[in-house]
């Protein structure tokens, strides 16, 4: 490509492009509109306590942008301050300026970190008057918490002329010898007042002032201390407290809008500092005893605000707005109004990827990629040549990336079988959001959570269930799977009267089940009518008795089984005369039993001698037992026999036993 054919307004803007990686990486905010711009701050040094100072807005006005910045030393977790009765919580999440203090030891102060607010949606453009408390900070280190703040209004008014401003932030570790070089802002028409202010803190006070101010070389002069609104706090700085409309610049509090600094006032006029139609700068803070030296003496500086009247003439942007999405989603960032964009990060970029964690820097939409917090800034040129440089605003945006939030301890509880009666208890959840409570059968319970406060989710069925948390603003945790036992309160009992007896046997049924309400009963897995109290056992064999109770869930239900033994009558018979002559007839003492039996016998003589003995089974029909051989004489003699059924039930032992005595006699 031919830079030397080209059109004077594209030689402009690449010059633009291609300064603004090295130089404007400071440039928080720029835009130009019908209005007026007005700051002011306040510190209680490293101290707490409340204060007031004043800002202008011209009656008639609308509130265009309003930021807020405060700044913190070493690792604080937060701070509340409270303005104009309301609350403003800062943490160190996503500063916009993080560098380092050099001061020994390293740790003593370092790191000091800048955070910004848009608070435009907070401010009333009838108050002119901020009361602002700083509040004691405990637990921390010396030298580690928040301390200070810092307000700039831009409020718009179509009767009053354009007005420019540029908000710029330290990009440098501090080492008591600062110093910017700043390109591309829109011209500045020196024919009307430059505001140059300054926003520090940790100025010393009580001394003599300290620090040396330069402006394009010139100098402005020494400035240390505290402020008129926080002249009660040592070390709180020196800010510009000042408004601008009308072509006009204005200060407020200690601030006098003449060419120079010092002592307290950090605002001066530079308009005679720079050319007309410039769009770039250079200024300088150096510490007049310890340039360039370790030593616990720097001051904290922070952010630089410039003031002025442009031929820029305004026109509308549109830019994505801040935003917090859940860590490894991606989004895509929207700016639009102007014919060139250039994304930055700040606190990040470097020469060769000047806007690190997005698709492009130089598209007016590219895709957010990065897994950590961000913060950018896109500036938007409207490519006007008129005059003589390409018109720009600036416009921060940050990314909030949120890592999945912490499932909260749960605990289960368990449920009454058949009824959701369990629950999942939480206790102190550390943020607010929704539990999700997802069945086996796929449906989904949705509990809100605040957080620390202890929650229970009830109306739950026994089962396992797959548990995760979602915050505020969607992001999800991992899941667990939770197991809510159940309690059977039904108990299945009854009692059969008797278990064991001859057939036919009557035998009487009471129910004694506990906690249920519907009942089957089953005689050998028949299903019999119910309520079910009594039956016959007509024929000898086993009756297994089931009973199947609950109370409202049939899946619900216990079992109780017993079993009932019926048997056939016990018929024995006993001779009381037998011949053992070996004819044939009538040889043996037999004992006859019409079902399978056990059988002790004894037989003595008239003497009391055992003649015959027996102990074993005996079958169905006749079983001779004793032959009387040729040993035994004629006579008579004394038995005594035990019979005891073979199916005797457990439950009965004693039942259906038979025990006699007599008398047979041997005749041959």
């Amino acid at each position: 490509m031919n830079i030397c054919n080209m059109k004077p307004s594209v030689l402009i803007l690449l010059i633009l492009l291609a300064n603004f990686n090295i130089n404007a990486q400071i440039v928080l905010y720029q835009d130009v509109f019908h209005g007026g711009v007005s700051a002011g701050g306040f510190s209680t040094g490293q101290g707490s306590g409340t204060g007031t100072f004043d800002i202008h807005i011209e009656p008639g006005s609308t509130i265009r942008k309003a930021f807020l910045f405060t700044y913190s030393q070493r690792f604080p977790s937060s701070v509340e301050y409270i303005i104009n009765g309301n609350s403003y919580e800062f943490d160190t999440t996503n500063p916009i300026m993080n560098v380092e203090v050099n001061q020994p030891p390293t740790w003593y102060i370092t790191p000091a970190r800048l955070y910004c607010k848009d608070i435009t949606n907070n401010i009333d453009a009838t108050e002119l008057y901020y009361n602002i408390t700083i509040p004691l900070q405990l637990g921390l280190e010396i030298n580690e918490g928040f301390w200070s703040m810092f307000l700039i209004v831009l409020y718009e008014n179509p009767l009053l002329p354009e007005v420019n401003c540029n908000i710029l932030i330290n990009n440098k570790n501090l080492i008591g010898n600062e110093q910017y070089a700043v390109s591309n802002f829109n011209p500045i028409n020196t024919n009307f007042p430059v505001g140059f202010s300054l926003y520090t803190d940790r100025t010393f006070s009580g001394l003599q002032p300290n620090i040396n101010t330069y402006f394009n070389s010139n100098y402005l002069g020494k400035i240390g201390g505290s402020d008129g609104v926080n002249w009660q706090w040592q070390f709180a700085g020196v800010k510009g407290h000042f408004y601008y409309q009308n072509n006009q610049l204005f200060g407020l509090d200690d601030d006098t809008p003449d060419a120079i600094m010092g002592g307290t006032d950090g605002l001066a006029d530079v308009s005679s500092y720079i050319q007309n139609n410039a769009t770039s700068c250079n200024f300088q803070l150096t510490h007049i005893n310890y340039p360039n030296q370790p030593v616990n003496a720097t001051s904290i500086n922070l952010a630089y605000f410039l003031t002025y009247t442009s031929p820029c003439q305004p026109f509308d942007v549109s830019v994505a707005k801040d935003t917090t999405i859940c860590q490894g989603t991606t989004i895509q960032l929207n700016a639009s109004g102007g014919q060139s964009y250039e994304w930055i990060s700040p606190t990040n970029s470097t020469t060769s990827n000047p806007a690190p964690g997005l698709s492009c820097s130089n598209c007016p939409n590219p895709i957010f990629t990065a897994d950590s917090s961000m913060f950018y800034t896109v500036r938007i040129w409207n490519n006007d040549t008129s005059t003589g440089s390409a018109c720009s605003v600036v416009r921060p945006v940050k990314i909030t990336v949120k890592k999945p939030p912490v499932l909260p301890q749960l605990s289960t509880v368990k449920a009454q079988c058949g009824v959701a009666s369990g629950s999942i208890g939480i206790k102190n959840p550390k943020e607010s959001g929704n539990l999700y409570i997802l069945s086996e059968n796929g449906d989904t319970l949705v509990k809100p959570i605040v957080a620390n406060q202890n929650t229970n989710q009830g109306g739950l069925f026994g089962g396992t269930y797959t548990v995760y948390f979602q915050d505020a603003f969607g992001c999800t945790s991992g899941d667990t799977t939770l197991t809510i036992g159940t309690i059977n309160n039904t108990i299945a009992n009854f009692t059969a009267t008797p278990q064991s007896g001859s057939a036919p046997l009557e035998v009487t049924i009471t129910n004694t089940s506990q906690n249920a309400q519907q009942f089957q009963w089953f005689v050998n897995g028949e299903l019999q009518p119910n309520p079910f109290t009594s039956f016959v056992a007509d024929t000898s064999g086993s009756y297994q008795i089931t009973l199947v109770a609950w109370k409202n869930d049939p899946s619900c239900a216990d079992t109780a089984q017993l079993t009932v033994i019926a048997y056939d009558s016990l018929i024995v018979g006993i001779p009381n005369v037998f011949s053992p002559n070996n004819d044939g007839v009538n040889d043996n003492f037999s004992i006859t039993v019409n079902q399978p039996v056990k059988c002790e016998l004894v037989i003595v003589n008239r003497w009391g001698e055992k003649v015959y003995a027996y102990s074993g089974n005996l079958t169905v029909g006749m079983n001779d037992l004793w032959s009387a051989d040729a040993t035994i004489t004629d006579g008579v003699y004394f038995y005594s026999v035990r019979i005891e059924t073979m199916n005797v039930s457990s439950y009965s032992p004693n039942l259906n036993q038979l025990k006699k005595e007599g008398f047979v006699t041997v005749v041959r």
